[in-house]
């Protein structure tokens, strides 16, 4: 499988070919897919490149992913004849264009929770100003833990999730200052839970009976503990519940 992974890059005016650039830490946007079975199939396409297109008009580049461009400069790259099991990057900023594909890595069911005092410039969008997010992901596990991000004592989210906390069957997420991914969007949709946007506080965290984080690399994992305050998780019931519909959505 390793044969099928690639990197490339295109100059944003014509689609040229040139070499391949990771674009971190320009001025610019990127978005995750999940890439699984044969044809392949990219799963929440519409939602991703929806999410991408505001993005950039946010940070007023002039570019369009759009069903075209994407088959142009995704989709052909692909193999009909692989069984995909992967991550796709796109990432654009105002001259290039890069994507990527690695292997999806199954993360573990319960994670460890590791609380960050940081918040990423513009939050509300994919950015690729992710030194600071690259630097701790370094240090951490990433099939098992996961950076928590938190500012002025609010939890925001993670480092490749958003977070929900769970309490008396309830569904708790941030109220702003964090990046609002397809994978929470789609369980937000779906649930039928009620779910209160809320400030968060880093001091009731551990008052949360389950906390979970959401996300296309991580699909819906449980955070089993935070050492730093004690906390450990109390039930499983959410977390089960969630990570089946979740499951359901991708395999419609």
């Amino acid at each position: 499988m390793e044969n099928n992974l690639f990197k490339k890059s295109y100059q944003l005016n014509n689609l040229k070919k040139i070499p391949y650039d990771s674009l971190w830490n320009t001025k610019g946007v990127f978005t995750t897919i999940r890439v699984i079975g044969k044809s392949p199939n990219f799963i929440f396409l519409k939602e991703h490149l929806n999410n991408l297109n505001k993005s950039l008009k946010k940070m007023n580049i002039d570019f369009l992913m759009n069903s075209k461009n994407f088959k142009i400069i995704v989709k052909n790259k692909f193999k009909d004849n692989v069984n995909y099991n992967h991550l796709l990057r796109i990432a654009v900023n105002n001259k290039k264009i890069s994507i990527h594909i690695r292997k999806y890595l199954k993360p573990n069911k319960f994670f460890k929770g590791i609380l960050v005092n940081y918040q990423r410039p513009q939050p509300n969008i994919k950015n690729l100003r992710y030194k600071k997010i690259l630097q701790l992901l370094m240090k951490a596990k990433t099939n098992s833990s996961e950076i928590i991000l938190y500012k002025n004592n609010n939890i925001l989210e993670g480092c490749t999730t958003n977070i929900i906390c769970v309490k008396k069957n309830k569904l708790y997420i941030p109220k702003n200052n964090f990046y609002f991914g397809i994978t929470l969007k789609i369980i937000i949709k779906y649930t039928k839970r009620k779910v209160v946007k809320t400030d968060i506080l880093l001091k009731k965290l551990k008052n949360f009976d389950e906390i979970l984080l959401v996300g296309s690399g991580k699909g819906v994992v449980a955070v089993n503990n935070i050492p730093q305050i004690n906390w450990r998780n109390k039930t499983q019931n959410i977390y089960n519940e969630l990570k089946k519909l979740y499951k359901l959505r991708i395999e419609r």
